[in-house]
């Protein structure tokens, strides 16, 4: 009997982990993107901005 409580504890707590774990997984791949987008917008950003200013050929 014991032994069957502990194996279904064991189960809840992997659930738990693997829910977490999941959770950790989209966020760290959120964050990741989020950085390369603010990365390419400001470079973009920057750029467009020389081109307004000096032009192409500057």
């Amino acid at each position: 009997m014991k032994k069957l409580l502990l194996v279904e504890e064991n189960e809840i707590l992997r659930e738990k982990e693997s829910f977490f774990d999941k959770v950790f997984k989209v966020l760290f791949l959120l964050m990741f993107i989020g950085s390369y987008l603010v990365l390419v917008g400001v470079t973009s950003f920057k750029l467009i901005e020389h081109i307004v200013k000096y032009g192409i050929s500057g």
